[in-house]
């Protein structure tokens, strides 16, 4: 279902940051400052192609495509990042679809910042546009 005015229906619509797509959910890199070079990179979305808000909701193939996202997201990100954890966490419930956060944790992150303020390490990578592109591209590969 898309819906025009939907912040994620419409994201969809614009696959600049994506790397993968089926019939139930989108996987993006998370932009939040697209004009910036600030962005923590490694941080991904899978979202719902549907309107729905939790995994409560979800069918059983929309369950089953949502796990198996996320262990292949996961796994492919150990080997194209390097980093030393995934984390995945479900938070919203204010936008009608259901998104996992999947968020690399790289070595040498203080125990501070573990969890879900992984993405507040100063040390972090990050980065702009080409830098998400390239790191799209690198967990793309990983992916196959």
């Amino acid at each position: 279902m898309t819906d025009s005015g939907c912040l994620i229906c419409d994201k969809h619509s614009d696959d600049t940051f994506e790397i993968y797509r089926n019939e139930f959910l989108v996987i993006n890199h998370f932009m939040p400052k697209p004009k910036e070079d600030d962005n923590y990179l490694g941080y991904y979305m899978i979202e719902s192609r549907r309107h729905f808000k939790g995994v409560y909701d979800a069918t059983e193939e929309e369950a089953a495509a949502f796990g198996e996202a996320i262990r292949m997201l996961s796994k492919a990100m150990k080997r194209a990042l390097g980093c030393e954890h995934v984390y995945v966490f479900v938070l919203g419930d204010g936008i009608p679809h259901l998104h996992f956060h999947v968020v690399a944790k790289y070595h040498g992150a203080p125990r501070e910042f573990w969890g879900p303020r992984v993405d507040e390490w100063p040390q972090a990578p990050r980065g702009g546009v080409e830098q998400v592109k390239r790191i799209n591209e690198a967990v793309m590969q990983a992916l196959t």
